[in-house]
Parts: structure tokens; sequence; C-alpha cells
């Protein structure tokens, strides 16, 4: 999984000289790059200690590789879906009864199986 995800260093040098994000960053990393922003913040005003902000930037770089693994995952899903639409419009226009209960089973309209 670590090598599917892009390396965290730009943002987080960035988020330390409180620059703007760049464009075009996916939720999680607005995400990030806000509680980034913030952590050094804190760590500079000394609410946290060098390791208390260590701990938690491991913590915020975890969620952040989490969160896009499970961006991508869903927009994988979502071209899937888009992939067999038309088979399922099709099924159901035009298929055999239990084709058509398959799709509203598939469709999740359908819970009695």
């Amino acid at each position: 999984m670590p090598d599917l995800l892009p390396d965290t260093t730009e943002l987080e040098k960035m988020a330390m000289k409180d620059l703007p994000p760049p464009k075009g960053l996916s939720l999680a990393g607005k995400k990030f790059y806000f509680c980034m922003t913030q952590l050094y913040h804190l760590f500079r005003s000394g609410t946290y200690t060098r390791q208390q902000a260590h701990d938690i930037k491991l913590d915020l770089i975890s969620d952040y590789q989490n969160e896009l693994f499970e961006e991508k995952l869903l927009q994988h899903h979502a071209d899937i879906r888009n992939r067999y639409s038309h088979i399922m419009t099709e099924a159901e226009k035009h298929g055999c009864p239990i084709c058509r209960k398959l799709v509203r089973i598939f469709d999740s309209r359908e819970n009695n199986v």
C-alpha cells in the first residue's frame, strides 16, 4: 500500500512555511494540509513539545494515507459501476424476471433474496 500513496514531504514543507495549499488537493489532502499547518503553529507557540508534535504528525500522515487510499478505492468502484451501468439498465428493461430481480438486489432496491 505505501508505494501507491504519494510522499507527504512537499506538503509538510509548505505547511511548515505557512504557504497557501497547492491547487487540486483532494479532500484528504486539504484536511492533511490544514492539520499540518495548525500543528506547526501549535508547536511554535509551545503548546506541544517536539515529541508530542512528532507523534501527532505520524498519526496525521497515517490518517492522510488511509483516507487517500479510501478516496482512490471509492473512485475505482465508481468507475466500475459506470462501465456496467448500461448493461444493468438493459437487463432491467429487457431481461427475464430473474435478471430484473438480480438488478434490483444489486442496486439495493430489494433486500429479500
